[in-house]
């Protein structure tokens, strides 16, 4: 059984994941501003992001934060989620987490990692979903389209094998629900090979919220409340 992850254990194993020497010199500088994370905070609903940004002006530093510190410290990104949430019946129970925690606000950077350093990537990723297993969300909802692809959606085969794989896993569209369940997970995926899976987890994929009409919100909420008023929900979860 593999160790309980925890805010401490997080930091030191950010600390070890940020001494990553990129032989590209752009990738680096943006690895040596360090890193920020969330702390863990248990909710029935999980807003994931891909990675935090640097504004002009910030300090070169690593830090982990408190979500409900961060609703009213930085409205312009956290008031959304729980604006979305609010009149749900998940309104009392929400968090959020970045895939990654090197900081950046060009997300185009996240394809140069790719290219050049994917190992950065992974270490972040593997880290990140054991922080998601901890959490045990009743419903993921990831809300940027560029993180969706590290979820495994938009995997693909060619006759050289697996592309895009990251997480790796495999889906079923609930047609009732109109919502993604995780069901199993493709052989390349980039998780070891130990227990703690998602499987059941129902996942909705959606677009930056900033940029999301107001009837896309709509729409969304009803979604959410729909998901979250079906009593069969559970039947898929696995933990």
């Amino acid at each position: 059984m593999v160790n309980r992850i925890n805010d401490n254990l997080v930091f030191k194993e950010l600390l070890d994941i940020f001494t990553y020497q990129s032989k590209n010199f752009q990738n680096q500088e943006i690895i040596n501003r360090g890193f920020v994370c969330s702390r863990i905070k248990k909710g029935k609903v999980l807003f994931v992001g891909i990675n935090p940004s640097y504004p002009s002006g910030s300090k070169i530093e690593s830090f982990q934060y408190s979500i409900d510190n961060a609703v009213t410290e930085y409205p312009k990104h956290y008031s959304k989620f729980s604006e979305l949430i609010n009149d749900t019946e998940f309104s009392e129970s929400w968090t959020y987490i970045d895939l990654f925690q090197f900081r950046e606000t060009d997300q185009k950077k996240v394809s140069d990692f790719a290219k050049n350093d994917p190992q950065f990537l992974v270490s972040q990723l593997r880290l990140t979903h054991k922080m998601i297993f901890e959490i045990n969300p009743e419903l993921i909802i990831v809300c940027n389209s560029g993180a969706s692809d590290f979820f495994g959606i938009n995997k693909w085969k060619n006759t050289k094998g697996w592309l895009n794989v990251w997480f790796g896993y495999d889906f079923e569209f609930d047609e009732n629900l109109g919502v993604d369940i995780i069901k199993s997970k493709n052989e390349n995926s980039i998780l070891p090979m130990q227990n703690e899976f998602l499987f059941g987890t129902p996942v909705l994929f959606t677009s930056t919220l900033t940029y999301m009409s107001k009837f896309d919100k709509r729409r969304l909420k009803w979604q959410i409340n729909r998901i979250a008023k079906n009593g069969s929900l559970n039947k898929y979860r696995t933990k």
